[in-house]
């Protein structure tokens, strides 16, 4: 079994830096690190730090996410922003275009994810990812829904909430650390199981 998982900076695995913004701070232990350990699948993490749905497009376009021999895709894109529910946005459009690609490449289905939850409490510093986190969550469910395509909603996940942000999301209320990334590969193996895939 070979995953394939397409992301921002939450799938390559940033740590995010206590108390400092957009430094990558990327560790091996990220989700599709603890997805291996707990599927036994070979997993293969394409995610992109700062990448938003536009980007990631032309990134796979160049040959950079190979999913040719993926009995799965993973599909979590959204927390840098420009996906937005009832507009005509470039990155709807691309996330659109992206997943089409993915379809048709892949050997396997592709399962589409929200992502999880950005912190609101100003003392973090990533704080002011929430709304573009929120509008990207709306479009991916409303996506997923009409185009009939299987869905883990991260963002509906009790665990990651503003209670649990000092334990999963500790350095900037947006990555995870490794609890973090741990428990986000959990929730993804049990969904995946409920599936049947």
């Amino acid at each position: 079994m070979i995953i394939a998982c397409i992301g921002d900076s939450l799938t390559e695995g940033d740590y995010g830096v206590f108390g400092k913004r957009c430094i990558a701070n990327v560790h091996k232990e990220n989700y599709p690190y603890f997805l291996s350990q707990i599927t036994g699948a070979e997993v293969h993490n394409y995610g992109k730090c700062g990448y938003r749905a536009g980007g990631y497009l032309n990134h796979y376009l160049a040959g950079n996410a190979p999913v040719n021999d993926a009995d799965l895709v993973l599909v979590m894109l959204g927390t840098n922003g420009g996906q937005k529910l009832g507009e005509d946005t470039p990155d709807n459009a691309a996330y659109d275009e992206l997943v089409q690609h993915l379809q048709k490449d892949a050997k396997g289905p592709v399962v589409l994810m929200t992502p999880l939850h950005a912190t609101e409490d100003p003392a973090y510093s990533n704080c002011g990812y929430a709304p573009q986190v929120k509008d990207a969550v709306a479009f991916v469910r409303d996506y997923a829904a009409k185009h009939n395509i299987p869905m883990i909603d991260i963002a509906a996940v009790p665990d990651f909430c503003a209670a649990n942000e000092a334990v999963y999301q500790a350095n900037d209320g947006l990555h995870c650390v490794e609890e973090g990334y741990r428990r986000l590969a959990e929730i993804i193996a049990d969904h995946l199981k409920m599936m049947g895939l």
